[in-house]
Formats: structure tokens, C-alpha cells, sequence
């Protein structure tokens, strides 16, 4: 056999003993539940309907509640989670609040109208989102997202319907040793995330949001 041919062979090998070498990953069952929190106070930018200037207020508090309605199966492979897609996400979104619309029509007098928000909730059963490692211990929880009828008393400042269930949670961590490990059959974490924003102009007021999540995985044994 020719040096170059058994060099190729040498390395074809040593690659294939390495891969048998490699642990197989470890498979769980991964169920979520979480609750999401935002709390308004925003002034959107003034619309001409029939020659006069409309502006709306809206004060309100929503909060959404969500759970797995089924448990989704993940593997981790040297402490990274394979991409996977969460789905059926189920729950309901409380909503309470009121507006006050203010009318100006380039006369003297300028009317103001407030309207009384009766308290709603929706209901959901189609809730997603999706599931990636960076680095092994890490594992990153993209925006969920969800289909719901936008609600206009109070009405939804565009930042909470762009996310309905909130902000994704931080990066989950994870330690590596107590993946590989088979003794440990079930793992819960916790993360959360606040964030605020506070409007420019055109627009006035501010937005605060807070999503906490419980992730529970049991792992699935051969």
C-alpha cells in the first residue's frame, strides 16, 4: 500500500473511533410553563379622520399565562441542545385597562372621551418557539410567539402585540456534568427577563414587560 493511501486510512480511523467513542446524547422530555406581564401607559401618534386630530391613551395590564400542552423531546450533545422546535404552547392573556380619546378638530373646544375597558381573556393553544445552543451549558430561547385577535379597549401598544407572550427569557444554564449524568432523571430551571421602554415622540409614555419561565426536563432512559 501505497505512504499517502495508508495516511488517508490512518485518519479515516482515527475519525470513526473518536465518533464511536463520543457519548450518545442525552434525550429528555421538556415541559414549560410561564407567566408574562406588561403594564402601559402609552399615547400613540395623532391620526386626521375628517379633518380633526384623534389621540388615544391607553392604560392597561396584561398578562399572559402559558403552559406545554404536550412535553417536546430534546437531546443534548456535548452539552448543547440540537435546535428544536417547542410547539403548543396553551394558556390564556388577561387584559384590563381603559382609553381616553381626545379629539381636536381646530376649534376652541377639544373633546375628550374616556372609555371604560371591560376585563377580557383569550384564549390560545398555538404557542411556539424554538430552542439553540451557543455553548455547551447554555441554552437560548427564541421570542415565543403566538396568533391572537388584537385587542383595541385598552388598546395594545404595537410593542406587546409584536411579542404576546412577552420577551424571551435570559439563556438558560445548564451545568454539563449533570446532563451526562444518568442518576439525575429530572432537571428544572428558572430564568426571567424585565425590560422597559419609554416612547419618543410622536408617541408618549412607557412600556414595562417581565416574562418568567420554569423549564422542567426528565430525562429518557434507554
Amino acid at each position: 500500500m501505497r505512504p499517502v493511501a495508508l495516511i488517508a486510512l490512518l485518519a479515516v480511523c482515527a475519525v470513526a473511533a473518536r465518533a464511536s467513542a463520543a457519548p450518545p446524547p442525552a434525550v429528555f422530555r421538556l415541559s414549560v410553563s410561564g407567566t408574562s406581564r406588561a403594564e402601559w401607559d402609552h399615547t400613540g401618534a395623532p391620526t386626521l379622520v375628517g379633518g380633526c386630530q384623534i389621540t388615544v391613551r391607553s392604560e392597561g395590564v396584561r398578562v399572559a399565562r402559558f403552559r406545554s400542552a404536550r412535553p417536546t423531546v430534546i437531546r443534548f450533545a456535548g452539552g448543547k441542545v440540537q435546535t428544536a422546535a417547542v410547539r403548543v404552547l396553551a394558556g390564556t392573556v388577561t387584559l384590563s385597562g381603559h382609553n381616553t380619546i381626545t379629539e381636536n378638530c381646530g376649534g376652541p373646544e377639544v373633546r375628550t372621551t374616556e372609555q371604560s375597558c371591560a376585563k377580557t381573556t383569550r384564549r390560545f393553544k398555538n404557542g411556539r418557539t424554538t430552542l439553540t445552543s451557543s455553548s455547551a451549558g447554555r441554552v437560548t430561547v427564541r421570542t415565543p410567539r403566538v396568533t391572537l385577535r388584537r385587542a383595541d379597549c385598552p388598546r395594545e401598544p404595537a410593542d406587546v402585540v409584536a411579542s404576546p407572550l412577552g420577551p424571551a427569557p435570559t439563556p438558560l444554564r445548564i451545568s454539563t456534568s449533570t446532563l451526562a449524568n444518568a442518576r439525575i432523571a429530572r432537571i428544572t430551571l428558572t430564568a426571567s427577563r424585565t425590560r422597559r421602554k419609554d416612547y419618543g415622540d410622536p408617541e408618549a409614555g412607557s412600556l414595562a414587560q417581565r416574562s418568567t419561565w420554569t423549564s422542567t426536563l426528565v430525562r429518557v432512559t434507554r
